[in-house]
């Protein structure tokens, strides 16, 4: 059974248009910034959001089975991790 949630990753298409959106619109604070400005963290209590540039994954050598797809409702691509585990990465669209 999950009890926690501690991080939740987001990955973008615009490093700087989701930067001014968390920073600027939501006010959050970064607490870490990676890979040159395309990986940011921001604590929130017990949760970090990790938020990543997807092109910034494939300079790190990530290959994607299925690149970025849109559905009715959300936006996902998907890749593997070095046991080749798929895991998808998903973000909602705007209602």
């Amino acid at each position: 059974m999950i009890k926690e949630v501690a991080f939740v990753a987001i990955a973008v298409s615009d490093a700087e248009r989701a930067r001014k959106f968390y920073q600027e619109t939501l006010e959050l604070k970064p607490t870490m910034t990676g890979m040159e400005g395309a990986w940011v963290e921001y604590d929130l209590g017990t949760v970090t959001i990790g938020v990543g540039c997807h092109p910034a994954w494939k300079e790190r050598g990530i290959t994607f089975d299925m690149e970025k797809t849109e559905t009715p409702v959300c936006w996902m691509a998907q890749f593997r991790d070095p046991d080749g585990n798929k895991l998808v990465v998903h973000k909602r669209k705007e209602k």
